[in-house]
């Protein structure tokens, strides 16, 4: 019985170049902290007038010649727990013909491509909209700006080299009279989230708002809005 084929697929995330900058960089930047340390914490000790006496001070009271090895050791973890850090929080990107397969901080979406009616680069947030411009994705991509557009356009996707939607934004100030008042409050707490950077509580909100018939998107924790096209 013959299978099915399966659809080429393009992935976007770290490019190799960065990914093997932080898996070779990262850790041996550690290691070699770790090794400097002990000089020089004896130095600090010989300078009176240094401040922040208290870490040093710390490291040139063990006499171990093996406290370089282990500083350098642990530092060298500290780089590997940073790396995975990185990968993890990092978006990857997969797409086919038929989907658009989102990866980040150990969740998995797909957005079919049937939903999407533009896909463009906003700074480096990659934007995803759907037929009533609602954001099905909005996060930050770190391939470059051309391959990501490269990849969109070649499995058939509609492209934009800006949003379709900007002219329509207004800035956002506390009980903006243009917006109900049940947007107002989600748009007051959200700006509390953006201060706090409290990533979850500004997706969600955002989420709300575009429950309410408004797009939201960011400048720092400058907010505009602008009402969902209808199609």
């Amino acid at each position: 019985m013959p299978t099915e084929a399966k659809e080429p697929t393009t992935r976007l995330w770290l490019p190799l170049a960065d990914r093997l900058v932080l898996l070779i960089g990262a850790p041996a930047l550690g290691a070699g902290l770790g090794l400097l340390l002990p000089p020089v914490s004896d130095w600090v000790m010989g300078v009176p007038w240094m401040p922040m006496r208290g870490p040093f001070e710390l490291v040139a009271s063990f006499e171990s010649r093996w406290v370089g090895a282990v500083l350098a050791a642990l530092g060298l973890l500290a780089g590997l727990v940073l790396v995975v850090i990185a990968f993890a929080t990092s978006l990857k990107v997969t797409l086919s013909d038929s989907r658009v397969r989102v990866e980040i901080n150990d969740t998995t979406r797909v957005i079919e491509r049937a939903a999407v009616d533009a896909v463009f680069l906003d700074g480096k947030k990659l934007v995803i909209l759907d037929h009533e411009s609602r954001q099905l994705l909005r996060d930050t991509s770190e391939e470059r700006p051309a391959d990501v557009a490269r990849a969109f356009a070649a499995h058939g996707y509609p492209w934009a080299e800006a949003d379709p939607y900007a002219d329509l934004y207004r800035r956002w100030v506390p009980d903006t009279p243009e917006v109900p008042s049940a947007v107002n409050a989600l748009l007051k707490a959200r700006e509390v989230a953006l201060r706090k950077k409290a990533a979850e509580d500004i997706a969600e909100l955002r989420l709300e708002v575009e429950k309410l018939g408004y797009a939201v998107r960011d400048e720092a924790v400058r907010q505009y809005w602008r009402p969902l096209v209808r199609s």
